[in-house]
Formats: C-alpha cells, structure tokens, sequence
C-alpha cells in the first residue's frame, strides 16, 4: 500500500514540476508575461482552468491528471511523422513545428489571421491525416485506438482553425479544450461501445462556455454565432 501511494504521489509532484518548468521556460522566452501568467498559460496549455485549477484538480485525481497530459505527449513523435507526411511543402521540420504550435496556442485578435488560414488551408492534406486517424482505429489492431481519435480531431481542428480566420474572428480554442467538445460533437451518446473514447471522454472534458453542436467540428464564439444569427 506505501508503495502504491508513494507512485501516486510522485505523479501528482511530477505533473505540478513540468508545470513549473514549462512556465519557466515561457517567462524566459516571453519576458513581458508576469511568471503567474506564464503559470497559468502552461495550465491552460495542459487543459486546465488556470494554475490555480491545475493544483486543486492534482489534489484529487493525481494518475488521470497524469495520462491526460501524456496521452498527446506520449504520441508526440508519432504525430510528428503524421504531420511531415501530409505537408507537402519543403521545410518540412519548421512548418511541422508550426504546426504543432497550432494546437497548443489559443488564436486571437493578435494573430496573424491571414497566415494561419493561408498555412491550414493550402500547406497540409488535412483529409490525408484523418485517414491516418481512422486506420488506427478502425481495423482489427486496435492497440492505438486512442491516437486514431486524435488524429481525426486534429484534422478537424486545423478546418476549424481555417474557418474561423477565413471569417476573421479572431478567437478560437486551442486543441485540447477543442477535442473535449469534439469527442461529444462527434459520438454525443453518453455511453459507447468503446472503452477507449469513454476514457478519453473522461480525461477530456467539457470546459463550459461554447462548445459543438452535434456533428459539428468547426468551433467558433458563442458572441460570434450570435451576430451571425446561428444560436
């Protein structure tokens, strides 16, 4: 029993420590950011409130906390490979790494609208890498069931993402807040066949505020839908 709680409490230090560590790095690369603002970016980053939510949250779940914020991690690589086979531009490494920044950065006003739209829509086979998505979770071999789910996500967010900037909103979710809404938008049954995407339902929450309509997947702001008559 000692030895289980002290594993658990070795993850519950080692998540608050990467926590701390990003923020760090982000104070030092951003020094106009206060370092609690950089705290509460890197939580935001990992799918939390803020800071302040990351360690209450800590508290209570410590092993889930933990696989939520591996689980994207832990595939990183692999996401990577998936992202340069489906760029068909040069500069593969600089733009996969763009790339990536995209699902960790929330777009707003202060973004380059133009850029992102122009980079989603014409740099990336977001189609292609949907299919590569839907092969890890639709054959027999169902070992990676979860990446495939993520895979899809993330070609239906960098749409979003295009969307949203070729209507020049200004404001768009970052990934992880975006695949909690998406997993419900997508397969909305409170139950599933799959232990798989009830688990990720679990890990990925919805945060409030404006989320997907069922069978959507592309996000916009609740004052946005508003103006346009939609809700």
């Amino acid at each position: 029993m000692a030895i289980e709680e002290n594993a658990m409490l070795a993850k519950k230090q080692n998540l608050i420590a990467h926590a701390k560590k990003t923020a760090k790095k982000l104070h030092k690369n951003s020094p106009d950011k206060s370092h609690s603002q950089c705290l509460n970016m890197t939580a935001q980053n990992l799918g939390f409130h803020d800071y302040h939510d990351l360690l209450q949250k800590n508290k209570t779940q410590g092993s889930e906390l933990e696989a939520n914020i591996c689980l994207i991690e832990k595939y990183s690589e692999v996401i990577k490979k998936v992202l340069a086979d489906c760029i068909d531009k040069e500069q593969k490494d600089e733009l996969v790494n763009e790339f990536l920044g995209l699902l960790s950065t929330a777009i707003d006003t202060d973004s380059n609208l133009k850029h992102v739209e122009q980079l989603t829509r014409w740099t990336i086979n977001k189609e292609k890498l949907k299919q590569y998505g839907y092969s890890c979770h639709e054959g027999e071999n169902k070992q990676h069931e979860d990446l495939g789910y993520i895979l899809v996500a993330i070609g239906h967010y960098y749409r979003s993402l295009m969307d949203n900037c070729s209507y020049q909103i200004g404001e768009h979710i970052n990934f992880k807040s975006y695949f909690g809404y998406w997993l419900r938008a997508i397969y909305p049954g409170a139950q599933t066949s799959s232990k798989v995407l009830e688990t990720l339902k679990q890990l990925y929450p919805e945060n409030g505020g404006q989320g997907l309509s069922i069978g959507a997947t592309s996000w916009a702001p609740t004052w946005w839908l508003q103006e346009q008559g939609r809700i």
